[in-house]
């Protein structure tokens, strides 16, 4: 090969890898803000009524189309007592809009710590994944590094408790923390379930 085709032939294997790595820029900054390990620890030694709880969001399934996490919230204490399983879909909506949808997991117990070992969802079928219809997460940029997200009031149906009509979320990310505020309300509108005085606040305290 001459030297002339082979930089030609470097110059477009450079700039394809450039050119997927900077296709999305804001997406990716988001994925990485939301890429890691987080704890509540910290809000929950201020204050006695939050609970010392462990978030982690890792990436699986590289091979597969779309950009896909492991969601789990557990006991900081006790990793083996988990609160919250998902898998979470992220992805473009509009030019400054980027959505979370998650999916319900069966057979939970199989994946209990599964960010230890991702080959434990390589046996998981789409198909087998029910979506929490109405929940997703609409995120929009608020500043360089912080992006806040929330549901579509009303959308997102309760079956949690025979009293509560529907949940509502709202998210907040950057870059060392997330913010997460559930709340459930009745059919009028009153809040039935979740924290009153304000949301949980997870520090990062590792990149995965």
């Amino acid at each position: 090969m001459s030297r002339f085709f082979f930089f030609v032939f470097l110059f477009i294997i450079i700039t394809g890898c450039e050119s997927k790595i900077n296709h999305d820029a804001q997406l990716y900054d988001f994925m990485e803000a939301f890429t890691g390990k987080f704890s509540s620890k910290k809000q929950a030694e201020q204050d006695s009524g939050y609970s010392k709880i462990t978030l982690i969001n890792t990436p699986i399934w590289e091979d597969r189309s779309g950009y896909w996490f492991y969601h789990e919230l557990h006991k900081e204490q006790d990793p083996s007592f988990v609160y919250n399983q998902r898998i979470i879909h992220i992805k473009r909506i509009d030019s400054v809009t980027i959505s979370s949808a998650n999916y319900i997991i069966p057979n939970q117990k199989k994946y209990i710590n599964g960010w230890k070992d991702l080959s434990v969802f390589d046996d998981l079928i789409m198909d087998s994944l029910k979506i929490r219809d109405g929940c997703d997460l609409y995120f929009k940029k608020k500043t360089s590094t912080i992006y806040q997200g929330k549901t579509k009031k009303g959308a997102c149906l309760s079956s949690f408790k025979t009293n509560m009509s529907y949940i509502t979320s709202n998210v907040v990310i950057s870059k060392e923390r997330i913010t997460s505020w559930d709340r459930g309300y009745d059919i009028n509108g009153k809040q039935v379930w979740g924290k009153i005085q304000g949301p949980y606040k997870y520090i990062r305290i590792s990149e995965n």
